[in-house]
């Protein structure tokens, strides 16, 4: 390990992913926006679901979302062409590409550990069966919010 670290062109991207588009597979999602970062030449050094949840506003018609985070290596000129196909994508609702300047070698071992925490976690969601119908959950968020008026 190096004394100093280097996070030149190092980049965090929150993705907002269309919770029809993620539907059952997260992987296809996920997949889909590493191809965008692919073809604006990124390194991607992790990539995970980082929340699901419904939206302060309908965004495209959509009241639930989920958020995808990554950190990336991508030259800076670059990222226009990421920007701009994202907002060409039909899956991407948003995205917000922040430059981490501010990172240092322990925060980037804590991103990489909890990317590779989440990793595990959703493997261990995948082999289970679901119990909970997103129908059902959206009915009772609904429930509450008829109450809350």
């Amino acid at each position: 390990m190096s004394d100093t670290f280097d996070n030149s062109n190092l980049y965090e991207g929150l993705f907002l992913i269309s919770q029809q588009a993620v539907g059952t597979n997260l992987g296809d999602a996920i997949e889909h926006v590493r191809q965008i970062m692919d073809r604006a030449g990124a390194e991607v050094l992790t990539l995970r679901k980082w929340d699901d949840r419904k939206l302060a506003y309908p965004i495209k018609g959509q009241k639930r979302g989920v958020f995808l985070l990554s950190m990336f290596r991508v030259d800076g000129g670059k990222l226009a062409d990421l920007e701009r196909d994202c907002n060409l994508s039909e899956q991407v609702l948003r995205v917000m590409v922040t430059r981490c300047d501010h990172y240092g070698q322990v925060e980037f071992d804590a991103e990489l550990e909890a990317a590779k925490n989440t990793a595990v976690e959703q493997k261990l969601r995948d082999d289970e069966p679901s119990s909970v119908n997103d129908d059902e959950v959206d009915a009772d968020e609904e429930a509450v919010e008829a109450a809350a008026e």
